[in-house]
């Protein structure tokens, strides 16, 4: 599993120390009325989302404690994507719909040490965020897990941090945890990359 992890999470910091740099070294407009004033609309979408919608695609890994290889129980590092949208009611509220599915098929132990298969599993989990400051986020959602038909329940609490860059980008770090129903556990970190669309003013 660590070896498996290494080369995302060597990916994963060298991308954030990548948008670090792009945004410290963006233009800084120092001339101009008019030039000053877009400079400040552009910086400004990094405090006030009012209006917004964002799409979030996320490379990532999923952690599963309860997984069973050769009948043996054990942890299991699962690669994932996610696809999420979200609309801010205001600056620190939004709703969304969270998508995500593990590429792999896999088999858990729940209950009284019955398994369960699960194969390339879909969650689709409705949210709603809070963002208290400039870059952390928080997620509460519950939604359904679909695999081969068979749909489990779940509840998500997560986190994501997001750093702002020009153009309406913004690249973060995002972390849930699911809790299916009666069923397993799961949580999982991934690299984000979103575009944003600000609210048009007339």
């Amino acid at each position: 599993m660590k070896n498996r992890c290494v080369p995302f999470f060597s990916m994963l910091i060298a991308l954030l120390l990548c948008g670090n740099t792009w945004a410290q070294v963006a233009p800084t407009v120092t001339e101009g009325h008019s030039k000053t004033t877009s400079n400040h609309e552009v910086q400004g979408h990094a405090h006030s989302m009012k209006g917004s919608h964002r799409l979030t695609l996320g490379l990532g890994h999923t952690q599963v404690s309860q997984g069973i290889i050769d009948n043996d129980r054990k942890w299991l590092s699962l690669a994932s994507w996610s696809l999420n949208y979200d609309y801010w009611v205001n600056a620190k509220w939004a709703v969304g719909l969270q998508s995500d599915i593990i590429i792999e098929s896999f088999v858990v132990e729940h209950g009284n040490e019955e398994t369960l298969e699960r194969s390339y599993p879909i969650a689709i989990v409705p949210v709603v965020m809070f963002k208290p400051g400039k870059h952390f986020s928080f997620i509460l959602g519950a939604g359904t897990e679909t695999a081969q038909g068979h749909a489990i329940g779940l509840t998500r609490l997560g986190v994501e941090y997001g750093k702002h860059l020009p153009n309406d980008w913004e690249i973060g770090i995002a972390a849930v945890w699911d809790n299916k129903w009666n069923f397993y556990n799961s949580w999982g970190l991934a690299f984000t990359v979103s575009k944003i669309w600000p609210k048009k003013h007339g």
